[in-house]
């Protein structure tokens, strides 16, 4: 029962000590290392992204369609024919 007591004490004595404040800047610090962190992320998958090969391919023109005799490619919507 003795050990009990003492561990009741010890338990009420820690919740009682009041927890000392961060060092003046350190969530400037956190906030500026975790901006770098996501910066070099985002870098590393644009970089990524700029090497598949999806990106690297070159573009390819689709052939021409050839047109209905007089009509002009590009002039025009639906509503005027």
């Amino acid at each position: 029962m003795a050990t009990w007591s003492e561990l009741r004490k010890l338990v009420r004595w820690l919740f009682r000590r009041p927890e000392p404040p961060p060092t003046p800047g350190t969530g400037q610090q956190y906030q500026t290392r975790e901006q770098a962190e996501a910066q070099r992320r985002l870098l590393d998958q644009a970089k990524r992204l700029r090497d598949t090969q999806w990106h690297r391919g070159s573009t390819q023109i689709a052939p021409t369609m050839p047109m209905a005799p007089g009509r002009r490619a590009g002039y025009g919507t639906r509503g005027h024919r």
